[in-house]
C-alpha cells in the first residue's frame, strides 16, 4: 500500500496525541502538519536505515493498527478479504456453500453445524457432525475459523471441492459443490405458538440488508394467522446495520415516533430517525434480550422500551451504542470508524461508559455525558443510562451443565445418531427412553470421552503451588480429596444430568427428521425466559399494562446515584 492512501487517516490519529488541545483550529492544523511531518520521518528511517530490511507495506499497517487500538473497539482496519464481509452485511448474501460450521471438540476440528435447506451443502448431503478436513485439498487443520470459511466462499458457479470424515466411514468422502448466492439468514424462526392466545414468536439473529424486510413478510403472514401477541427474540443478536435496525423498530411504531438519534462531537445531532410506516403489528410485545444483544439490537430493544411499545425480558444486553462509517481508502482497503454515538427516545445513551478507560489519547474523556443517570419513558417509567437496556422483568436462562456442554462440543450427540443412521436406524422412529439413553452411555464409553469438571485447571495450579512449596501430605492429601468430588464418576454424571442429555438428543432427532424449526420449537418448551415472557402475555392483558405503569422506584433510583 503507497503511503500516500493512507497519510490522510494517519493525520487524523496523529494529531490527537498531542498532550494539550490546541487553542484554535489554526493551531490545531500547525500541530497536525508538524505531527505527519514527525510520522514521515519515522518511517523513512525505518524503511532505509534499519538494521534488517523492513516490509513497508506491514509496517503501515502495523501503525495503522496501532493507532486505532488506542481508540475504541470497534474502529478496525480491512484489507481485501476482510473488507468483503462488510459488504455481505450489507447485501444480506454472499457467494457460499449455505451451511453453518463451528470447530468443535478438544482439537476444533471443522464440524458442519447445519446445512441450509436447498443450498448446495443440503442438496449434496452434507450432514451434521461431518468434520470437513480439506478445502481444495488444503488442510483445516490448525486454520482460524474466519480463514476456513473464506476458502468456501466465492463467486456464485465456481466449483470447491471439500473432503469429510463422516462418524462410522472408513475413508474420507469427497464432494464437488458448485457455489450459489446465499441469502443471510436473519430470521431464524417466525411461527405461531399458540393459535387459541394469537400468540407468536419470531427469532431475529442478525441486522443485515434484508432484515427488515424478511421480518416485514413474516408478521404479514403471521398476521394473517391471528397473531395478537408476539415474542420478539433478540438474545444472542450482536446488531448489524442501522438502517435495518431503525426499519424494523418502524414494523412497530406509529408514524412519526422517535427510535434513534445519532451525535457527534460536542454533542451535535447528526441525523434523527423517526418511524414512518403504519405498523405491521400493533398488538401485545415482549422482546427477549441477553448479554450478547448489542448494537442494532439495543436500538430496537430500546425503542420500544422507552416508548413502553412493549416489555423487555431476559437480562442486561451488552451495551454497544457507538456508530461506525465505513470509509474506503482504495480499492482493497477500509476503515471501519467510530463517527457518532447512539440515543434512544428517553435521551439516553446506550454505551456502557467504560470502553475509554485510561485512554491518553482523547481530549475529552466521556464529556457531559450522563454516566448512570435517570431518565424516564414516555409513561413515566425510570430507565438508566450508559448501562445498555436493562430488562423490564429480569429473567436468567437455565445454564447447560458442565458435563452435558462437553459432550455437546465433542459432537457425541451428533456423531450418536449418524451412527445410528449408518447402521440402518431411522431417525424419524428413533424415540428417546430408557434403551436409546443406555446405548448412547454405552457409545460415550467406547468414544473415550473425557473432560475436565469446571474448576479442574485452577485446582491443577493449586496442586502445582501445594508440591512446589512443599505443604506436605494433609494439604496434598485434601486436594486429592477435593479432586475426587469435582470429578466424580462418569456414569453418575450422566445420571444426573439425565433430563438435559434427553433435551439434546431429541433436539437432535428432531432437527434431523423435522427440521430445524420443530428443533427450535422444542427448545422453547424448557427455555426459562421465554416461558416468562409467555406467561406475561397469556396471563391477561391488566398485567401486561401493569408492566408498562409507573411504579415505586426507590432502589432503582439508588442504584443510579
Amino acid at each position: 500500500m503507497k503511503l500516500s492512501r493512507v497519510l490522510p487517516f494517519l493525520l487524523m490519529g496523529l494529531l490527537l496525541m498531542g498532550a494539550d488541545e490546541p487553542a484554535n483550529r489554526d493551531e490545531y492544523m500547525a500541530s497536525m502538519r508538524e505531527n505527519l511531518q514527525r510520522f514521515q520521518k519515522v518511517y523513512q528511517y525505518l524503511v532505509f536505515r534499519y538494521v534488517d530490511e523492513i516490509n513497508p507495506e506491514a509496517t503501515i499497517e502495523a501503525a495503522i493498527h496501532g493507532m486505532l487500538d488506542e481508540l475504541d473497539p470497534y474502529t478496525d482496519y480491512f484489507i481485501e478479504e476482510e473488507a468483503e464481509s462488510l459488504d455481505e452485511m450489507t447485501r444480506g448474501e454472499y457467494g457460499g456453500l449455505g451451511m453453518q460450521v463451528g470447530q468443535r471438540g478438544s482439537t476444533k476440528r471443522l464440524t458442519v453445524i447445519s446445512p441450509f435447506e436447498d443450498s448446495p451443502a443440503w442438496k449434496a448431503g452434507l450432514l451434521p457432525g461431518d468434520v470437513i478436513t480439506e478445502i481444495d485439498g488444503l488442510s483445516t487443520t490448525d486454520e482460524k475459523l474466519s480463514d476456513v470459511v473464506k476458502h468456501m466462499k466465492g463467486e456464485p458457479g465456481t466449483q470447491v471441492t471439500i473432503t469429510v470424515e463422516r462418524p462410522g466411514y472408513e475413508t474420507p468422502l469427497v464432494y464437488t459443490l458448485t457455489r450459489e448466492m446465499i441469502a443471510i439468514q436473519d430470521l431464524k424462526f417466525a411461527g405461531m405458538i399458540d393459535k387459541s392466545q394469537g400468540l407468536g414468536y419470531v427469532r431475529l439473529t442478525g441486522f443485515s440488508g434484508k432484515a427488515t424486510e424478511s421480518l416485514r413478510k413474516a408478521l404479514i403472514d403471521l398476521n394473517a394467522q391471528g397473531l395478537n401477541k408476539l415474542v420478539l427474540d433478540l438474545r444472542g443478536n450482536p446488531g448489524g446495520l442501522l438502517r435495518e435496525a431503525v426499519g424494523v423498530s418502524d414494523l412497530f411504531l406509529p408514524v412519526g415516533a422517535r427510535i434513534v438519534e445519532t451525535r457527534g462531537r460536542d454533542d451535535e445531532i447528526l441525523k434523527e430517525y423517526t418511524s414512518e410506516n403504519d405498523p405491521i403489528f400493533t398488538g401485545e410485545l415482549v422482546l427477549l434480550v441477553n448479554q450478547g444483544s448489542a448494537s442494532a439490537s439495543e436500538i430496537v430493544s430500546g425503542a420500544i422500551q422507552d416508548l413502553d411499545r412493549g416489555v423487555i425480558v431476559g437480562t442486561n444486553t451488552y451495551g454497544k451504542g457507538l456508530v461506525q462509517s465505513v470509509v474506503s481508502l482504495d480499492s482493497n482497503s477500509k476503515v471501519k470508524l467510530t463517527t457518532a454515538k447512539y440515543y434512544i427516545p428517553s435521551g439516553r445513551l446506550i454505551q456502557r461508559i467504560d470502553y475509554f478507560e485510561d485512554n491518553k489519547v482523547l481530549y475529552h474523556i466521556n464529556k457531559g455525558e450522563p454516566v448512570d443517570s435517570l431518565f424516564h419513558t414516555d409513561q413515566g417509567r425510570v430507565v438508566i443510562g450508559g448501562r445498555g437496556i436493562l430488562p423490564d422483568v429480569e429473567q436468567e436462562p437455565e445454564a447447560w451443565p458442565f458435563f452435558v456442554s462437553e459432550l455437546w462440543r465433542s459432537n457425541l450427540f451428533i456423531n450418536f445418531l449418524t451412527d445410528r443412521e449408518r447402521e440402518g436406524h431411522a431417525i424419524a422412529k428413533t424415540k428417546v427412553n430408557a434403551a436409546l439413553l443406555s446405548e448412547f452411555q454405552t457409545f460415550i464409553q467406547k468414544s473415550e470421552f473425557t473432560f475436565k469438571p469446571s474448576g479442574s485447571e485452577q485446582l491443577e495450579e493449586l496442586e502445582k503451588i501445594v508440591e512446589r512449596e512443599g505443604y506436605g501430605s494433609p494439604v496434598a492429601d485434601a486436594l486429592i480429596s477435593l479432586r475426587q468430588k469435582l470429578e466424580g464418576d462418569p456414569e453418575q454424571h450422566f445420571v444426573q444430568n439425565q433430563e438435559w442429555i434427553e433435551r439434546l438428543l431429541t433436539s437432535e432427532i428432531l432437527s434431523r427428521s423435522e427440521g430445524q424449526d420443530a428443533r427450535t420449537l422444542y427448545a422453547l418448551s424448557y427455555d426459562r425466559q421465554f416461558d416468562a415472557a409467555q406467561r406475561l402475555l397469556t396471563a391477561g392483558e391488566d398485567q401486561y399494562r401493569a408492566t408498562l405503569r409507573p411504579v415505586v422506584t426507590t432502589a432503582l433510583e439508588e442504584s443510579a446515584r
